[in-house]
């Protein structure tokens, strides 16, 4: 049966009007097919680009050997200093590679190095897109299935483990990221925020790998709501007060928050986030979280409605669930000093001799206290919420729930087995929130120059037609 052939080939032009053939793959197919012989498959696909890849990369490095002969300072012709040989790792497959060496120019000085490369590879010499993708998609499933899928679709050499996979996306967090971030800030400052802002503060828990420093340890997670409905998340761990500190602040900034913006922050109560953003941020409004309130006079009304059951006292359920609801309307409307003598009252009532036998009276004395010791405590961030709902300003800390789903949740806790270390989970955390803040892709643009250009889309678009 005759045999249907293809033959790829790859036209080289290295040097002007010169150019060689090579050939990179053969395709054969019967003249009778099943659907599953239909076009290019996977391997013969990964066969292709691999055998392309290894054509390119020894090609690119040779020609920049050549070209790279003068120091940059002076112009001086550098003499070689040989070559030492390497594995470039890509998404295309490993190429060996043998870059160029020149001897240091004088003009250096003797306190420099000898010799230098023409091409920096850096560490493990990985293609900036192989930690691109790598990183991006392991911070948003287990480094395993990560791993499985890079192998599967892709000719990468190798067997991919899911310990490559971590310590490359630990490596981009250090080396990327937060290197992008503290060049930013170094060249120039973050343009700051053009209007008020809207800060929130929680805590989640992830599974500690060492165990005999606890089972968990405490992650703050956050998000910055600009006035024109942009956001920010970020995530540090939660150590010391001065170093937790200095990383909210740097979180901010990098937010284009600072000390004179006019910032909203909202919280759930938690002394520690108190503390953090009253040294943060000093002149900003605090709201207590309308809804972790609302759960706690929930739990003393239902205590409440069952005050009495089953006696003769079943009325005064009535009287402790008014005395509930009137504190909470107070407390809506921004009447916190009639609120607090409500529920005071409330606790002197539970505690007369009359009302010590009734059943259920110690739970509902208990919510109570408790409801009154959790505002008392949040006195300084007690707002008028009906107002702000009015005006449409936030009242709940919805929103830092879902960063914390987002950042901590849905990755690192729910239905998830792996356990963390505190000492190494920053760099984890910040390419999650680059990857949820959509700038990753920005931080490898930083700091590999050409790095997936913006026109790539119109470049590939010109060539075609």
């Amino acid at each position: 049966m005759t045999k249907l052939v293809w033959r790829v080939m790859v036209v080289a032009e290295l040097e002007p009007g010169v150019t060689t053939e090579t050939e990179l793959a053969r395709i054969e197919r019967d003249q009778q097919v099943s659907l599953a012989e239909l076009g290019l498959r996977l391997d013969e696909a990964k066969q292709l680009t691999a055998a392309l890849q290894s054509q390119l990369v020894p090609a690119q490095v040779a020609a920049l050997g050549a070209h790279r002969r003068a120091c940059e300072a002076c112009g001086r012709v550098l003499a070689s200093k040989g070559h030492y040989g390497a594995t470039f790792r890509s998404l295309f497959g490993d190429v060996p590679v043998r870059v160029r060496r020149r001897l240091a120019c004088p003009c250096q000085g003797a306190v420099g190095a000898t010799s230098c490369t023409v091409l920096e590879l850096g560490q493990d010499a990985l293609a900036p897109e192989l930690a691109y993708v790598t990183a991006r998609y392991a911070a948003m499933v287990p480094f395993g299935k990560v791993a499985a899928l890079l192998s599967e679709l892709l000719p990468i050499g190798g067997t991919q483990h899911a310990s490559t996979v971590r310590n490359r996306t630990l490596r981009v967090g250090t080396e990327v990221v937060q290197a992008a971030h503290a060049a930013e800030l170094a060249s120039q400052p973050v343009v700051p925020a053009s209007g008020p802002v809207v800060v929130g503060l929680d805590g989640g828990y992830v599974r500690h790998r060492h165990r005999a420093e606890g089972r968990h340890f405490e992650v703050i997670a956050g998000k910055v709501i600009h006035a024109d409905g942009a956001q920010h998340r970020f995530a540090f761990t939660r150590t010391g007060q001065a170093s937790t500190a200095a990383a909210f602040g740097q979180a901010l900034a990098a937010a284009g928050v600072n000390v004179d913006t006019p910032a909203t922050v909202l919280c759930d109560g938690d002394a520690g986030l108190w503390r953090l953003q009253r040294k943060v941020l000093p002149n900003a409004v605090v709201v207590l979280d309308w809804w972790h309130a609302a759960v706690r006079f929930e739990h003393a009304l239902q205590s409440g409605r069952g005050l009495g059951t089953g006696t003769a006292d079943v009325p005064l359920a009535d009287t402790a669930v008014r005395g509930l609801e009137r504190a909470k309307w107070r407390l809506w409307h921004g009447r916190w000093p009639g609120c607090r003598r409500g529920l005071a009252a409330l606790c002197r009532w539970m505690q007369r001799r009359p009302m010590r036998d009734v059943a259920g009276v110690d739970k509902v004395r208990q919510h109570v206290a408790d409801l009154l010791g959790y505002l008392e405590r949040n006195e300084a961030a007690l707002v008028h919420y009906a107002a702000r709902r009015r005006r449409g300003e936030p009242i709940a800390t919805s929103f830092v729930e879902s960063a914390v789903d987002e950042i901590i949740a849905w990755r690192m806790a729910k239905a998830q087995q792996m356990r963390w270390n505190r000492a190494t989970v920053q760099p984890f955390l910040d390419v999650r929130t680059a990857v949820l803040n959509d700038t990753l892709e920005h931080a490898f643009r930083r700091l590999h120059p050409g790095f997936r250009p913006a026109n790539d889309d119109s470049r590939l678009t010109a060539v075609v037609a």
